[in-house]
């Protein structure tokens, strides 16, 4: 699947930029508690996207398991578009060019998921398998795509540790003014 697997480059170029620039940098959301639940769902973007780095680019898909795995993406992304704005608001709110990073990444999911279809749509109805495939994506985009993918994976990780390092730190109520 060569287009979805240039596709899956930039999403993971854009992703990246948006965990360095605005979940790292801007709001710090591994040392916001109020960003638990919205930390939940980027934990969850972390296996699912290194899945689809190793194996969009290598295999080809039988089956209909890869549209269910881009469906559960799909999932994770709605809830973490429901819960921004409560996790961002004691921070400002979502910024204006992580609002428009998403729009992007948006777009190009839903390129993706035209990809899959119409260079995959007619194995859909074969029983479930992947068949390892030698052409297809240049060797150079495979080899960046295996480098992301333990890079997604990690900040997926670190941002379940930080789930559970917030749901431990005692909240105290603010002093009452006499």
């Amino acid at each position: 699947m060569t287009v979805p697997a240039y596709l899956l480059l930039l999403l993971g170029l854009l992703g990246g930029t948006d965990i360095a620039l605005f979940h790292t940098l801007a709001h710090r959301l591994r040392q916001h508690r109020p960003a638990r639940a919205e930390l939940v769902t980027h934990f969850l973007r972390g296996p699912t996207y290194a899945t689809l780095f190793l194996l969009v680019p290598n295999f080809t898909f039988h089956g209909a398991w890869l549209v269910g795995l881009l469906l559960f993406d799909l999932g994770i992304s709605m809830a973490d578009f429901w819960l921004e704005p409560a996790s961002r608001q004691a921070r400002g709110g979502l910024p204006r060019g992580e609002y428009l990073l998403h729009v992007w990444m948006a777009m190009l999911f839903g390129g993706l998921c035209a990809a899959v279809w119409y260079e995959g749509g007619s194995a859909l109805g074969d029983p479930a398998s992947l068949q390892w495939q030698a052409h297809g994506a240049a060797p150079w985009l495979r080899v960046v795509l295996a480098v992301m993918a333990p890079m997604v994976l990690g900040t997926g990780i670190l941002d379940l540790v930080a789930v559970v390092r917030l749901g431990r730190q005692v909240v105290t109520a603010p002093p009452h003014a006499p």
